[in-house]
């Protein structure tokens, strides 16, 4: 799946480059995007699967800067699914190449209870 956006200035640091915090977010805004193109953005999740999904783990490679103004894609996809966890991999492209690579994983949790449960159907999709 591919996930479009433009920089904005307060995503930048004091050197004009996109500051590394800002690649867990976008990340994230990935995921958002994911939600809503199967038909559960994040509210309908919480609400009718009584779920939160929730961030396990973090990791991102950083190649080239990115500055205010780029337009840029992250080019991503599940990369694993099992009963509790999934992963998700990320490509952060620009006209120029290559930005940053990540991934990230994944558990649901029930809202009331707290406790790990397993994935719903519906999230399945590939």
């Amino acid at each position: 799946m591919i996930y479009r956006r433009k920089v904005n200035f307060y995503e930048t640091d004091a050197q004009g480059i996109v500051h590394h915090s800002n690649y867990p977010r976008y990340f994230e805004e990935a995921r958002g995007y994911y939600l809503e193109q199967i038909g559960y953005p994040y509210e309908r999740v919480r609400e009718e699967l009584g779920i939160d999904i929730v961030l396990i783990e973090l990791s991102v490679k950083y190649k080239k800067p990115l500055f205010y103004g780029d337009e840029f894609e992250i080019d991503f996809h599940i990369s694993h699914m099992d009963r509790f966890v999934f992963s998700f991999d990320y490509r952060v492209k620009n006209k120029d190449g290559l930005i940053a690579e990540g991934k990230t994983v994944h558990t649901c949790l029930d809202r009331k209870t707290r406790k790990i449960v397993s994935i719903p159907d519906i999230l399945r999709v590939k």
